[in-house]
């Protein structure tokens, strides 16, 4: 394995871990985390990631299946 390779073991096992994940929360919800939310959210690829997401999410929320028809309608049309 190289020094890459491991390197990015190491990160992927601290991500994963409730103090990284702790990190992350902390870094999202701070306003430097929120300002590169906001800018990632503002390109092309931001927009595609948040729309995947949304989708997903919504899967999982308890609402009805006429408001997840909706909502889903709206975001593809978006695409």
């Amino acid at each position: 394995m190289g020094t890459f390779d491991c390197m990015q073991a190491m990160i992927a096992g601290y991500l994963s871990s409730p103090k990284g994940q702790e990190a992350i929360r902390n870094y999202l919800s701070s306003p430097e985390g929120k300002a590169t939310i906001d800018a990632y959210l503002a390109t092309p690829a931001g927009q595609q990631m948040a729309r995947l997401l949304l989708l997903r999410v919504m899967d999982t929320l308890e609402i009805s299946a006429d408001a997840k028809a909706v909502l889903r309608t709206a975001l593809e049309e978006k695409a």
